[in-house]
């Protein structure tokens, strides 16, 4: 290919485009993507055109993010099928880019040669900068015209470039196949791959058997894979990171320091609470707090202690609303027969029973429902003075529509100090016993339905894209929004919160501060069961036989998934079909063949020999097949993560709803509890305002929170792409309309998978 000579620059102006955090109107409501305007670009050449030379105008919009400009000297590069520019210096470390955000820069570029048709761009950063000014520079996209030919043509971006670093651009969203006759375009994408592969490495947990992440053991994340610095400011400044990492006094200490300050007197390390509003006082004090802290109100919903009001925890019926509608909405199955070691009688029973009918003759109408946490929980270690049971919940549909529990027992094994606890026994032991059910759903669904299959299982996904799928691939366009932060925030996760003597370890009975803890081998135990169609709602709902609306009414989480799924299957649908027209596209298609590779024997590498092991096939051979795993990973990143993820501080911000603590052993005989049982296996004021903060701080959105459906504006560069986000949102918003409707009829909101609150993307 010919390189061109005599090149310059004849025309350079530089304009600011309107941003999300100016002009908030501008921002769409539903997805918080900010539509990036911008004026004409103006193609006229100062003096005359030479009849010798080629003209071509390029249009650079630099990212409205902070700090994405950058003051360090950068180049842009034209290749074309005809010949290529070489570097072009379009900034000097004094003048341009100077850590500007939200610009657009305008050139035209003058050559002695025609390039062709430009079928890249590259972009370079030559890492010359003056002092304090920032290293990366990131780039939405770039707009190029042939001023000869008129054609016009985008080239996506959405990356930083860091200091020494370069990225080429396509302007086509193609899969191998439809370019394999452009070598220019097959060996970049081959580069692009093999590339990434150096900075993004596995890392395997061989003793837990958890889905694989980045290694950044010796190595700093990506730049791509850093948080921004709005969400780094977000992520700082939330009253968790004061009590988690502050003042490098251990977490206790700066416990200690702040729940003496918001209560206004002196806490004692080992202060147990007065009474229940003992609990609430912590809650307030803290988000009075936080409102010093931070210079504003807590982000709260109505409702977030709804728990708290008229002392609602008490209530069956608001036990069974949490099991349904809670943060683990996924533990409930339909009980068809009662397990070997939960002996239930009709007898116990018969009295909550409403129809007339036997418990066996429930069951098979399909009005009976359990949750089993005796086997997964069984002998786990529990921190010194902690405990945690390893219960079984039977619970009733009655005729009025409401799920409560009707047997309660708390440990593995029957037997004459193992009761079964009763809806009509004293109404203190019923109520102990559904705190500690309610402590061991909470470990639960923090390891498995939280962390394994949505943290864990993103991270295995995103590592393997970026390894084996460019970015110019539509597989690649569709699921990259979907892995905006996860390795950030699991990276932080992995050295701070579940690590060993971590926050988690801290809080949670399984806890330790050693590697021997209950929390450890908890991980092993689910991650030998876990399956990645746990995430993928239709199967899941089947699998647990709790898809019939008829018999299981008000499971508001089934409702609005179900939808939601759909929605984007039908939009992945739409994409898929655009790019692969039959199954032997799919199956002829290499880079997706070693993305599924990848995925299966190093993102899920615990039963790799296996042909479907985790659920992820070694190869995907349809498109029918494609659709499936796609929506599974845009629905597991965005609903299924909202759904077990936002509602933590209405589930855990009334420590008396649902501990993560307890510190008195497991009730083992009835008719003995006292009040001073129910406030003394409580925890602490200390612990309980660290549980408080630390579901507060997860139950946040970013302030460049992005949401379902939000693609950034130049991301896909056809009109039939575009017309499928476009169709895509409508019908989100639709979705939308119906569950606001609905909402207005219940007396407590289900409000987590509204899709403007529904993250695109696991963030926090």
């Amino acid at each position: 290919m010919a390189h061109v000579y005599n090149l310059r620059t004849v025309k350079h102006v530089t304009n600011n485009y309107k941003t999300l955090r100016k002009y908030n109107e501008k921002k769409d409501p539903m997805t918080n993507i900010c539509h990036v305007e911008m004026g004409p670009f103006d193609l006229k050449v100062h003096g005359k055109k030479r009849k010798d030379r080629f003209y071509y105008g390029v249009r650079i919009v630099t990212g409205c993010q902070e700090t994405a400009g950058t003051a360090s000297q950068v180049y842009l590069e034209l290749i074309g099928n005809e010949g290529q520019t070489g570097k072009i210096d379009i900034g000097d470390n004094w003048k341009m880019f100077q850590s500007s955000d939200a610009t657009f820069d305008d050139y035209i570029i003058e050559c002695d040669r025609d390039l062709g048709e430009v079928q890249l761009v590259t972009l370079g950063n030559s890492g010359y900068r003056s002092m304090n000014s920032e290293a990366g520079w990131y780039v939405d996209f770039t707009f190029v015209v042939n001023l000869q030919t008129k054609v016009e043509q985008i080239f996506p971006c959405y990356h930083w470039i860091g200091d020494g670093d370069s990225f080429t651009d396509s302007a086509h969203c193609a899969t191998l196949k439809q370019v394999q006759n452009n070598s220019i375009l097959v060996q970049k994408r081959k580069q692009q791959v093999e590339e990434r592969k150096e900075t993004y490495v596995w890392l395997i947990f061989r003793d837990s058997g958890v889905p694989s992440g980045i290694d950044t053991t010796n190595t700093p994340p990506p730049l791509d894979e850093k948080f921004e610095k709005v969400k780094n400011q977000n992520f700082m400044g939330n009253l968790y990171k004061g009590l988690a990492f502050g003042l490098g006094g251990g977490i206790f200490k700066v416990a200690k320091q702040i729940m003496s300050a918001s209560l206004g007197r002196d806490v004692d390390d080992y202060q147990t609470a007065n009474n229940l509003h003992t609990f609430y006082e912590i809650v307030k004090s803290l988000e009075t707090s936080e409102k010093k802290t931070s210079g504003h109100d807590c982000n709260l919903e109505e409702h977030s202690l709804v728990a708290y009001e008229g002392n609602r925890w008490i209530s069956d019926v608001e036990f069974g609303r949490h099991i349904l509608n809670g943060v683990n909405c996924v533990l409930i199955e339909r009980c068809t027969e009662l397990p070997y070691n939960f002996p239930v009688t009709n007898h116990m029973v018969k009295n909550v029973l409403c129809r007339g009918m036997s418990l066996q003759m429930e069951m098979k109408e399909g009005y009976v429902y359990i949750c089993n946490l005796s086997e997964l929980l069984d002998g786990l270690l529990c921190r010194e003075g902690y405990y945690c049971a390893a219960p079984l919940c039977l619970l009733y549909v009655n005729p009025a529509g409401n799920l409560v529990p009707i047997a309660i027992q708390l440990q593995r094994n029957p037997g004459k100090d193992n009761p079964i606890f009763l809806p009509t026994d004293y109404w203190l032991d019923w109520l102990l016993a559904k705190i500690y059910f309610s402590n061991s759903n909470a470990q639960h669904h923090q390891v498995s339905s939280h962390y394994i299959a949505c943290h864990a299982a993103m991270e295995a996904y995103s590592v393997a894209t970026m390894r084996t799928i460019p970015d110019a691939h539509p597989v690649y366009k569709l699921l990259k929004p979907a892995f905006r932060y996860t390795m950030a925030i699991n990276t932080a996760a992995r050295g701070n919160l579940i690590s060993d003597g971590g926050v988690v370890d801290q809080v949670f009975s399984i806890g330790s501060d050693t590697a021997v803890s209950g929390k450890n081998e908890l991980f092993r135990r689910i991650s030998a069961m876990y399956n990645v169609h746990s995430t993928n709602i239709n199967k899941n709902l089947i699998a647990r036989g709790v898809g019939d609306a008829d018999k299981l009414p008000n499971y508001y989480y089934r409702e609005d998934g179900v939808r939601l799924w759909d929605a984007i299957e039908s939009f992945v649908t739409s994409i898929i079909h655009l790019f692969y027209l039959n199954d032997t596209d799919v199956e002829q298609d290499t880079e997706l063949k070693e993305w599924a590779y990848e995925v299966h024997n190093f993102g899920f590498p615990s039963y790799r020999t296996l042909p479907q092991g985790r659920g992820f096939p070694q190869q995907i051979k349809s498109r029918t097949e494609l659709i499936e795993y796609c929506t599974l990973i845009i629905f597991t990143a965005s609903v299924q993560h909202s759904a077990v993820n936002f509602g933590q501080y209405q589930t855990y911000g009334y420590i008396p709803n649902a501990p993560s603590n307890l510190r008195r052993p497991v009730p083992t005989q009835k008719n003995v509890a006292t009040h001073d049982d129910l406030l003394g296996s409580l925890s602490t004021v200390i612990t309980s305002g660290i549980g408080i903060s630390l579901s507060y701080a997860l139950s946040q959105f970013s302030d460049d929170e992005i949401f379902l459906g939000g693609y950034p504006t130049m991301w896909f560069t056809g009109e039939k792409e575009n017309a499928c986000v476009a169709e895509f949102l409508n019908v989100l918003k639709a979705i939308n309309a119906d569950i606001l409707e609905r909402n207005k009829k219940l007396d407590v909101p289900y409000i987590h998978l509204l899709s403007h609150r529904c993250a695109n993307s696991i963030t926090i």
